[in-house]
């Protein structure tokens, strides 16, 4: 190495740049990894190397280091163990009751009573809404969810379900409320799946400005959020459906494409193009495996950054929850 030159790590940063003697740094940040050399023998120029590699996005680490936060943060103002979050359980769905159970276990570890409501498959929706009122009337309850997927005999009736939640226990960000200022850019936290993409966003150095997002599935949790999020974003925005025809049309054009739709193999490598961003939000059960939507072995080499599945963005979306509910706790106790 010529002196004057210092080298030192600078992951998630790409291209060239310069550091004009004004002080103003010229660069374009994008998924990667790379190092920074400094010449501080000039005070005209700085040049940043990029080299170019695949990230595969390590959820469970990010999610460990937000909850690490996340329990000093609760454990200053001492309030560990002091609210709850109050968790809707209908159908014996064992899905649902695994993902429940990790929900569980984090809050625990964050400082957080978890309490989970179950109730029968076969429960009326007038009676469900009137549970959760009562719920949320509870002391010291200061969030509610309600787990996803409802069972099919009311799943159509999503909406009234959550309809009565207090949005001021409304940590999930699924009522007609939370929605509407999604929309307007003024919700008073991000739904957990739109913290969750953030997140992803701000660590890895994903620059979203100009760029094609496309969006595959409009469901309740996942599509509808991320498409109000993206709607308040200097984004081109595609959003399909699970049927869309054909889908490749649509999400080969994307430089980022996130997918929660819960159909396995959905996105195979003729769906993607070189140096996208994936970021897969399914989760589906397939021959006893959890599995998204998003053919992983077929789709990563094309990538610049994936979501596993498991362990991508799953861990994280359940540590912006509970962020949503210590944040519910302290406008409320």
């Amino acid at each position: 190495m010529c002196p004057g030159w210092r080298i030192s790590n600078a992951p998630k940063i790409a291209t060239v740049g310069f550091l004009l003697s004004s002080g103003i740094f010229d660069i374009s940040s994008v998924a990667g990894s790379g190092q920074l050399a400094y010449n501080w023998y000039s005070d005209s120029i700085v040049l940043i190397f990029y080299m170019s590699n695949q990230i595969i996005v390590d959820g469970k680490a990010i999610a460990a280091e937000l909850r690490a936060n996340l329990k000093a943060q609760i454990a200053e103002v001492d309030l560990a163990g002091q609210f709850t979050l109050a968790v809707i359980l209908v159908g014996d769905d064992e899905a649902s009751r695994i993902y429940v159970q990790r929900k569980q276990e984090a809050a625990a570890e964050v400082g957080i009573n978890c309490e989970v409501f179950s109730f029968p498959a076969s429960i009326a929706v007038p009676a469900l809404q009137q549970e959760i009122l009562n719920i949320q009337s509870k002391e010291g309850v200061v969030g509610v969810i309600v787990q996803f997927p409802l069972p099919n005999n009311i799943w159509s009736q999503t909406r009234e379900v959550t309809s009565v939640i207090d949005p001021l226990k409304d940590v999930d960000c699924l009522t007609h409320h939370a929605l509407g200022q999604s929309i307007m850019g003024e919700q008073q936290w991000l739904p957990p799946i739109v913290g969750a993409v953030e997140e992803i966003f701000a660590r890895y150095r994903v620059e979203i400005q100009g760029k094609r997002v496309c969006l595959v599935g409009r469901g309740e949790l996942i599509g509808k959020p991320l498409a109000s999020y993206f709607l308040n974003k200097p984004v081109v925005l595609s959003v399909c459906g699970r049927d869309a025809q054909p889908l490749a049309d649509y999400t080969s054009q994307a430089d980022i494409l996130i997918s929660g739709v819960g159909r396995p193999g959905l996105i195979g490598e003729a769906e993607v193009k070189e140096g996208v961003v994936v970021i897969d939000m399914a989760t589906a059960y397939e021959n006893g495996k959890v599995r998204g939507d998003v053919d992983f072995t077929a789709v990563q080499p094309k990538t610049s950054l994936i979501t596993p599945v498991p362990g991508g963005v799953g861990p994280i979306t359940v540590a912006k929850l509970l962020e949503n509910t210590y944040k519910a706790a302290l406008l409320q106790l």
